[in-house]
């Protein structure tokens, strides 16, 4: 009988000591996060407001309609656990335009384009 005692609480601890180290040193895949960004993109310098205002506003329209992998790159989103196939704009984005004044003293513009966006990330709960 003390034998069979001995065996059972030796069976126990060992059971219960390893799903403790398993659960410190095994693998973890993590959790999936979902992240949110912002970018303001700009267009290159044109002499009138109306027309950087119309470039930023087609180049928002393109945006809306690239796939997930084109808009990581466009939006420069980096990172090892993201899936670049789950990237998506929020709705909302919106076009300011920028007055500048070059060193020949010429007024011009820049369209800036304002989005936000979300995408899921594994978190390696480290």
């Amino acid at each position: 009988m003390k034998l069979i005692k001995a065996a059972l609480v030796t069976t126990t601890l060992t059971l219960l000591s390893t799903s403790v180290f398993a659960s410190q040193f095994g693998y973890s895949a993590g959790n999936i996060v979902e992240r949110l960004g912002v970018r303001t993109i700009k267009t290159d310098a044109v002499q009138t407001k109306q027309e950087a205002y119309q470039i930023g506003l087609n180049q928002l329209h393109q945006l809306s309609k690239d796939e997930p992998v084109e808009l990581s790159k466009k939006l420069k989103i980096s990172g090892v656990n993201i899936d670049r196939r789950q990237i998506h704009l929020n709705e909302g984005g919106y076009v300011t335009v920028e007055e500048f004044m070059n060193t020949d003293g010429q007024i011009n513009y820049k369209g800036k384009i304002n989005v936000s966006f979300h995408y899921p990330e594994r978190d390696s709960n480290n």
